[in-house]
């Protein structure tokens, strides 16, 4: 038998897949009148999430569909103690007939209500599935732009969405979903400031560049290692490459060629080979890496599952239950490398990365897996790195909380987990930090230890902010420029080509150095304007 999905709400726990006959409850006649049925066959669908309505059946039913409500629902809870399947906050179609033989089951950690199709109906067809992705790419989402995803995507169909070409029209759509998906992101996102870099002046400078340089510096990594293979290696483990430097590829590009249109220094058709280049690498090494037909956090309702299920376990296997002592010195350890990355990074979050959160096989336990990247020298190349010396390179925490504690939870296109209530650390009840050595090699970190670990990165972190307060303003810019400008040398490393790349700024962006993005209102007018103050639905302009 196949499978349709007919709709998607959040378990209340981890549950097996059950089939039922869809019933609904609309009053307390409904229930009473089912007193003497057979109710382990039945999911019941109900509208909201109270528990008393339901309460003289709900431990006999073999599942229920809640319209409304959330993790923290009476329904939720006291479903979660009878061990009833149970989905929250569905979403389904209003004409789902009464007597429907339908399924819940859990996908990616979501809920999913499916309708068996008989087997004589053909599975949808890569053509169709193709268009269906395309449609999605072309709908307008919510506000946030926001738009459900419900293609379910085989590994078979991936390949060949990845092997499709980017025609003009595809790629126009393609850049006005990015531009969608990045304006509502750009907007709420914390100010453009900073003590010590001008964050303006080195954000429009840094994507100027990209967009002058990246299509070549592409085309050589992709003629070594295509981008999906790219993809696909990059899933085999935490810390190799962050996804927020795979997200970047393409935005930073778009974002570089949207301040050259705003300057009058580029029309919206020219040099679309380059953009197609671009894009569509970022485009192959998205889906390849993500692998599940999804291109963005946003896209996968803010989560980003790319681990596989036993990479995650053997993270979350060394793991300590935290008590008030361990629970400390981790946040002092989370803060300490926190800080540490913000500034190696020139005040810029992409050094650390969020990923997931990955379902665990009991209850609501959840995992999200941080990665802190590039603490020392590294495939970067940063000049003011060259001799830290921290103790390890990078760090992986894989930190374990029941998602039942938030009513809100989301991890941004940015890789930034924001939660409601607030702090993601105060409700971790097991974590695992490992360390990487200079040669790759991965050690799980006591918690005896994450003190002085915590102490050395505090001194590497002292020695790099002398050095950058020691830079007079132009040095900074630079600095931060070459931050950004650099995000395509680990690729680069990866693929075997570091040394087929000129890695030089082009004169092009040189040129716009001091006059304008010396002067810290022109380079926000420009970027501002560019990206977000404009007349489009989005923050990128049409090719044509």
């Amino acid at each position: 038998m196949n499978m349709s999905v007919l709709g998607k709400g959040v378990p209340s726990y981890s549950f097996a897949p059950v089939t039922g006959t869809l019933r609904y409850f609309r009053s307390p006649d409904d229930v009473i009148a089912s007193l003497d049925s057979d109710l382990e066959s039945t999911i019941a669908l109900v509208a909201s999430g109270g528990t008393t309505f339901l309460s003289p059946i709900l431990g006999r039913l073999g599942g229920i569909v809640c319209l409304d409500g959330t993790l923290r629902s009476h329904l939720a809870i006291v479903s979660r103690e009878f061990e009833v399947p149970c989905l929250v906050g569905a979403e389904l179609p209003g004409d789902i007939p009464d007597g429907t033989t339908i399924s819940l089951r859990i996908a990616d950690g979501a809920g999913v209500v499916a309708q068996e199709t008989t087997s004589h109906e053909q599975t949808p067809s890569t053509a169709s599935v193709s268009e269906n992705w395309w449609e999605y790419i072309r709908r307008v989402g919510d506000e946030i732009a926001v738009k459900d995803f419900n293609l379910e995507i085989s590994a078979e169909i991936l390949d060949q969405l990845i092997a499709e070409d980017l025609t003009d029209e595809r790629l126009n759509d393609l850049v006005q979903h990015m531009g969608r998906a990045f304006k509502p992101e750009i907007t709420r996102r914390s100010g453009f400031t900073s003590e010590l870099f001008p964050m303006l002046p080195y954000m429009s400078l840094s994507v100027i560049e990209d967009f002058h340089s990246y299509a070549d510096r592409v085309r050589v990594i992709d003629d070594a290692m295509p981008a999906e293979e790219l993809g696909r290696r990059l899933r085999e483990g935490p810390n190799k490459i962050s996804p927020l430097w795979i997200w970047m590829i393409g935005y930073h590009y778009l974002c570089g060629r949207e301040c050259l249109i705003q300057m009058g220094k580029l029309a919206p058709d020219e040099r679309l080979e380059d953009v197609r280049t671009v894009v569509d690498f970022w485009r192959r090494l998205s889906l390849a890496h993500r692998g599940d037909g999804t291109l963005d956090y946003k896209d996968a309702g803010f989560t980003n599952r790319y681990l596989p299920t036993d990479v995650v376990d053997d993270l979350t296997s060394g793991a300590t239950r935290l008590d008030p002592i361990t629970a400390k010195g981790l946040k002092r350890l989370n803060a300490t490398v926190s800080g540490y990355s913000f500034l190696y990074f020139c005040d810029s979050r992409v050094g650390i990365c969020d990923s997931g959160p990955y379902p665990r096989p009991v209850g609501s336990q959840q995992t999200i897996v941080r990665d802190y990247l590039s603490l020392a020298p590294s495939s970067l190349a940063y000049p003011w790195a060259e001799d830290l010396d921290p103790p390890y390179t990078g760090l992986t925490m894989a930190l374990t909380f029941d998602r039942s504690a938030f009513t809100e939870f989301e991890i941004n296109d940015w890789g930034t987990t924001f939660t409601e209530p607030e702090q993601l650390l105060g409700s971790v009840t097991e974590a695992a930090v490992y360390g990487y050595r200079t040669d790759g090699t991965r050690e799980l970190i006591p918690p005896a230890q994450w003190s002085s670990v915590a102490a050395e990165l505090s001194r590497c972190h002292m020695k790099l902010y002398q050095r950058f307060a020691a830079m007079n303003r132009t040095e900074r810019i630079m600095a931060a420029t070459t931050m950004y400008t650099s995000g395509l040398r680990p690729f680069a490393a990866y693929a075997g080509v570091t040394d087929q790349i000129d890695w030089s700024m082009s004169p092009n962006t040189l040129a716009l150095y001091p006059d304008p993005f010396d002067d810290d209102d022109r380079a926000a007018a420009i970027f501002g304007n560019a990206l977000v103050a404009n007349d489009l639905p989005g923050s990128f302009s049409p090719l044509r």
